[in-house]
């Protein structure tokens, strides 16, 4: 169990310090269709879960702190670490059938507070870019705006064999972030989201141009 803490801390510190890297050297563009108010629910693709930690301490200067929904196992772990270095709050919520009573507080509490919640869309598990109904539930249950946000890279690895092809951005890259609104949503009229950043710019270029 000891050498099992030591090992997880020793990842969070090299997750943190990457973030740290990355934070001073890698470039951001924004490109930004939102009204900032007290409180949004912002979704996002899993796979830009990793630099989505830099995006939400970002928006958290723009709106209230951020809280992030988050898988309660082992992974968890690791996010949540991130998650608060970056100046938000992780909600952990188990896997499966037991998240019912978790995702039920989490709805009621979006009624009661003034905070903004952060969800993947398509996690925990996939399937990729499926999204599930949880975030426009929220949206439809607070009243609250639906705010997607998609992220294109310049370079990144990324991690193939898992299901949502994680993405890490490589430092002295560019990422490109597209934030949209799109007011508040329910579960039965879901909106089509961009799978990455380059398909929104290349929309609002056409848009322009037409």
């Amino acid at each position: 169990m000891k050498i099992r803490k030591i090992g997880e801390r020793a990842l969070q510190c090299l997750f943190v310090n990457y973030l740290k890297l990355l934070e001073n050297t890698v470039r951001i563009e924004w490109h930004e269709e939102n009204r900032y108010g007290d409180s949004q629910i912002f979704g996002f693709w899993h796979e830009d879960s990793f630099f989505m930690n830099l995006v939400l301490e970002k928006l958290a200067h723009k709106t209230t702190p951020v809280d992030v929904v988050v898988t309660a196992d082992t992974r968890g772990n690791y996010i949540e670490h991130m998650i608060k270095r970056c100046g938000g709050n992780a909600l952990r919520v188990p896997d499966g059938y037991r998240a019912f009573a978790a995702l039920k507080n989490i709805a009621r509490d979006s009624c009661e507070k003034t905070h903004s919640i952060a969800v993947a869309l398509d996690g925990p598990l996939g399937p990729r870019h499926e999204p599930k109904k949880l975030a426009f539930y929220l949206s439809e249950h607070a009243q609250e705006e639906f705010v997607g946000i998609s992220i294109s890279y310049t370079s990144c690895i990324r991690l193939n064999r898992r299901w949502d092809k994680y993405a890490i951005p490589l430092p002295f890259s560019k990422v490109t972030v597209a934030v949209h609104n799109y007011g508040v949503t329910d579960r039965k009229h879901i909106p089509e989201l961009p799978v990455n950043a380059d398909a929104v710019c290349c929309e609002s270029i056409q848009l322009a141009g037409g």
